[in-house]
């Protein structure tokens, strides 16, 4: 293990304050989760249908927050495992949308994270459409 503050790396103080950071990070994890995401999500009222590839319903729910990547369906959530292929039915600021996605993960009684794949063109702009819609209201 490297001594940084005694190798010429970074100064004792240095140190100390990078260490008070992450601690106030860690401190922080509401923060720090929403840093981690790739794009920004925006919340959003509506229903969504998770389903099968090959048409059998998983569950219904809400849809709490929509990102050009994903969306977070709030639902009483039967048992899947991550990366599970499904299809996801969604409602939302009067449009509707269709999409293949996998299950990111499952927060248990909460509901599941849901990342989009296989999006066409043209539905990917539909969806960048809305989310400019979703950014304006916020």
């Amino acid at each position: 293990m490297n001594n940084l503050a005694g190798s010429g790396g970074i100064s004792a103080a240095a140190a100390m304050q990078c260490g008070e950071v992450v601690a106030a990070e860690l401190a922080a994890p509401a923060i720090q989760r929403e840093e981690k995401r790739r794009y920004p999500r925006y919340s959003c009222e509506g229903y969504a249908e998770v389903l099968l590839p090959a048409g059998g319903m998983l569950f219904r729910g809400r849809i709490r927050d929509l990102s050009v990547s994903g969306c977070f369906i709030e639902a009483a959530m039967p048992r899947l495992e991550r990366g599970t292929l499904v299809e996801v039915y969604f409602v939302t600021n009067q449009l509707q949308f269709r999409v293949q996605a996998n299950i990111a993960g499952v927060r248990e009684k909460r509901g599941a994270g849901i990342s989009f794949v296989n999006v066409s063109p043209r539905r990917a702009a539909q969806i960048a459409a809305l989310i400019g819609e979703l950014a304006e209201k916020h």
